[in-house]
């Protein structure tokens, strides 16, 4: 099975609109289920994207962005040293 080619990078207005309902969506989630709602948000655009998604690209690119070091995670799901 091959995998789909990288999907085109959202245009700055798109994703402009994408942070304006992901906000919406956070407050209509409220602070308790803040962690739970962006977690399966992240499920679900995982599952849609399919296997031409490069998760591990993304976590690293989403940790780098808060100034923490990318973490490589071994085939069992543990962060590999």
């Amino acid at each position: 099975m091959t995998a789909n080619p990288p999907a085109a990078p959202l245009p700055f207005e798109a994703l402009e609109r994408v942070y304006e309902q992901l906000a919406a969506a956070i407050d209509r989630a409220g602070e308790a289920n803040e962690a739970l709602f962006l977690t399966k948000l992240v499920m679900v655009m995982a599952h849609r994207a399919g296997e031409g998604l490069d998760f591990d690209g993304c976590v690293a690119t989403a940790l780098e962005n808060l100034g923490l070091p990318a973490q490589t995670l071994s085939s069992s799901g543990e962060a590999a040293s």
